[in-house]
């Protein structure tokens, strides 16, 4: 339930992700979203937040070693990979939440703490390839809001060609 409450997030936003559409995508008999969910919409939904930060603090963790630019890359691809699968049609979950926080403040600090521990991993990942100190920390939140800002792209031309010259721009800009 909550893997499906996080695809239909990215696409949807989380005003239109309904409880009726994770329990058909999910295949969970309807009780079971209540029973495991007492919260209701905000406790799935934040559930989700974790596990999409998980899953994109994983990949940033993996592959010890790297250049600064194959930092880069390897976070441009997970998120590539989405927009491939789902024809330019899925976005970041943890944005969709963002962007409700005036309606669920709650939810919406939930996603500025997993929006934050992506860029401090970033920031940790480009020093431990080697970018000096003083260019991490600013590279990292331009690679964060970078991504962010080719998704809305991509989704709105439905195309992914923003996203690939965000990425190769953001490679020579850290260096290979």
């Amino acid at each position: 339930m909550v893997k499906a409450a996080a695809a239909l997030l990215s696409e949807k936003g989380l005003a239109g992700a309904s409880f009726s559409e994770v329990i058909e995508r999910s295949g969970a008999p309807r009780g079971s979203i209540y029973h495991h969910f007492p919260d209701g919409k905000d406790g799935l939904t934040a559930e989700a937040v974790a596990l999409v930060g998980d899953r994109v603090l994983a990949v940033l963790r993996h592959g010890e070693g790297a250049t600064p630019g194959e930092v880069v890359l390897r976070f441009f691809e997970a998120w590539r990979r989405v927009l491939v699968k789902t024809d330019c049609m899925a976005g970041c979950a943890i944005a969709a939440v963002a962007n409700e926080r005036l309606a669920h403040p709650e939810l919406g600090a939930r996603a500025a703490a997993v929006f934050i521990s992506w860029e401090r991993e970033l920031d940790a990942r480009l020093l431990a390839a080697g970018l000096a100190r003083e260019k991490a920390a600013s590279a990292a939140s331009l690679i964060l809001a970078s991504v962010e800002g080719a998704l809305i792209l991509c989704r709105a031309r439905k195309n992914i060609a923003p996203f690939d010259a965000v990425r190769d721009a953001l490679v020579a800009f850290v260096g290979s």
